[in-house]
């Protein structure tokens, strides 16, 4: 789902028309990790380039929690531990516009 995310990155689409000021909509990104299907596009070297000492994992939370008009990711953890990290991962200073481009380019064009 890498439209919305580009367009949000140049101010376009539904993710910022959602947020934009007096909408008074929340945006929640659900299935951050569409159902476990995505933890093989990012590998830990992937993972250290979206914020070091996150896990795969917790990387891909961030990315999500980072774009721009999204306001709450819906997970579902199997586990205390699973909710720990993502937890951990959502409290991380949120990434920049810049880092978004290059991660989203990466995964883009591979």
């Amino acid at each position: 789902m890498m439209t919305p995310i580009g367009q949000a990155l140049h101010g376009r689409g539904p993710l910022p028309a959602a947020a934009a000021a007096g909408a008074g909509l929340r945006v929640m990104a659900s299935a951050p990790l569409h159902g476990g299907e995505l933890p093989g596009m990012v590998d830990q070297e992937l993972a250290d380039l979206i914020r070091p000492g996150l896990n795969p994992a917790q990387a891909r939370v961030l990315a999500v929690a980072s774009c721009p008009g999204v306001t709450d990711v819906l997970i579902g953890a199997s586990s205390a531990p699973h909710w720990s990290q993502a937890a951990d991962a959502v409290a991380q200073p949120s990434l920049t516009a810049a880092k978004l481009r290059e991660i989203t380019g990466v995964l883009t064009f591979p």
